[in-house]
């Protein structure tokens, strides 16, 4: 270890010393003065004081906070200050109390969480401050637990506010600012000021008949503040409404009971601690639904992306093979049924003439199947007419007036130029749909509708009377192809069976900036 760093580390250590020992014996002079007992005024602030740093400081620093805790009670006890020796045992008792909590400390990193662990290592130390010291001291057991606790509920929460605060203040300097989140805000600060000078003014305003209306002022504040900037609003209100009680009533010179007086503080802190807890808690949860809630409609909104691409690829894909076997196919189905034909006209023998015809009927059924097959991957009609005549044309193959079925089209969205996504996605959706009808429904009255709901959507409507689609579905429908075709497009659908069969599907009318 070189000299320097012994020097830095020795420097260190006088500053820490001297730090908390100042510390040390300005808070037990504010004890004294609320207790007018000089060893409960070593139980109440300094033993929160001790307890706060020994959780928060590195280890290597509890020789210095013990050895400087036990010099002053010493130097207390011998300038008689304080006659009861057994009051040298809080800063071990403090310290056991302080080790049990930093075991679990580093488990927990939301500040409130840390609060709350600070006011359980308060209670730890206050219950064991009860059981060995108390016994030995001129006061009642009760009086030494509640000042312990009092000290603790007061100070602890708000030495872990400045702690934070300046740690924060050190990060800026580490981490850009869109990083930190200071516990201490403006508008914070603002209220609590706000709320200091209006308890003082009333305070100085009020008669002694109407004392106890400052109770309400002490509360009040502190729920607001609570509820408004959560645990750090809580620590504060109750730093600052402890100091207005307290000074106030000194300055008023009226008595007071100092059980009652450290009663009303401590209720007054743990309702304010709590509350700011309670909307701490609140907020992260809120915060982590947010942020999930964001996840969630992020990767949402990425399947159906992914998911209307595969759609356009699909029909891409359908294109170029209808196009390819148009092309190649029919060439060559052409050419056969050319070479038919020749050796039909100058052949006479039975046999070539017959397999002549065989092989014209089998090109034109080759031919015929080629159609519907083509017709299947993509409707040429879509590439020669508009939507609306598309769909007057498909219901036209169906033969329903031949069948005395009654078939309305009503189409409402001239005009609208739909991205080729889209009106193939309308078109496969009336085809299915007819389908189904033609197959299962026994209508006789069927009536499409297309429309614009609004400028983003667009809007089919398929009803009919027939017999309905029954509650047990199965693959024959076609529905789960539909369904799946019309969520990819960022769509929904809705099916009903009152009198017949009723689906309504809204689709977006452009999916996607950058579709197709």
């Amino acid at each position: 270890m070189s000299r320097l760093s012994i020097l830095h580390s020795t420097g260190l250590n006088l500053f820490v010393m001297l730090s908390f020992s100042l510390g040390w014996i300005a808070l037990w002079g504010i004890g004294y003065y609320l207790n007018n007992d000089t060893q409960l005024a070593v139980l109440m602030l300094p033993q929160a004081w001790a307890l706060t740093l020994l959780v928060l400081i590195p280890r290597r620093f509890y020789p210095v906070v013990l050895l400087s805790c036990c010099a002053i009670i010493l130097w207390l006890y011998y300038e008689r200050l304080i006659d009861a020796g057994v009051v040298l045992l809080s800063p071990w008792l403090t310290l056991l109390a302080a080790m049990v909590t930093r075991r679990f400390w580093h488990y927990f990193t939301l500040y409130w969480q840390r609060l709350l662990m600070l006011l359980v290592a308060v209670t730890g130390s206050t219950i064991l401050h009860g059981l060995l010291i108390a016994p030995w001291l001129a006061v009642t057991p009760g009086e030494t637990l509640l000042t312990t606790f009092t000290g603790g509920v007061l100070l602890t929460p708000f030495i872990y506010l400045l702690y934070e605060y300046l740690k924060q203040q050190n990060l800026q300097t580490l981490l850009p600012l869109e990083h930190i989140s200071p516990p201490l805000k403006t508008s914070l600060l603002m209220w609590s000021s706000l709320f200091f000078a209006i308890g003082i003014s009333i305070q100085l305003v009020l008669t002694p008949e109407i004392e106890r209306l400052l109770l309400i002022f002490i509360f009040l504040p502190n729920v607001f503040m609570a509820y408004r900037f959560g645990w750090q609003g809580g620590v504060l209100a109750t730093m600052l409404g402890s100091v207005l009680l307290i000074a106030t009533r000194h300055a008023s010179g009226a008595d007071y009971n100092p059980m009652e007086l450290k009663l009303f503080l401590s209720i007054q802190a743990l309702l304010s601690l709590g509350l700011g807890i309670a909307v701490s808690r609140q907020q992260q949860l809120v915060e982590r639904l947010e942020r999930y809630r964001h996840q969630l409609e992020r990767e949402l909104d990425t399947r159906r992306q992914l998911t209307e691409q595969l759609v356009h690829t699909e029909e891409q894909v359908r294109k170029d093979i209808a196009r390819e076997l148009h092309d190649e196919i029919g060439q060559n189905i052409t050419a056969i049924q050319i070479q038919a034909a020749i050796v039909n006209k100058t052949t006479t023998s039975a046999t070539s003439l017959q397999s002549a015809q065989k092989i014209t009927d089998l090109s034109q059924r080759i031919h015929q199947a080629t159609r519907q097959l083509l017709h299947q991957l993509r409707p040429p009609v879509l590439d020669e007419m508009s939507l609306q005549d598309a769909l007057r044309h498909l219901a036209q193959e169906f033969s329903f007036d031949e069948r005395n079925i009654h078939f309305e089209l009503d189409y409402r969205i001239e005009g609208i130029q739909l991205n080729d996504t889209v009106m193939f996605t309308l078109y496969r959706l009336v085809q299915e749909l007819l389908n189904n009808i033609n197959k299962h429904a026994q209508a006789k009255t069927i009536r499409i509708a297309l429309y614009q709901q609004d400028q983003h959507t667009t809007v089919l409507e398929v009803e009919d009377d027939g017999i309905g689609i029954p509650e047990q579905v199965d693959g024959g429908f076609g529905l789960l192809g539909i369904e799946e075709r019309v969520r990819a497009l960022g769509g929904h659908w809705l099916l009903s069976r009152h009198r017949g069969t009723h689906i309504t599907v809204n689709l977006p009318t452009n999916p996607t900036k950058n579709d197709l």
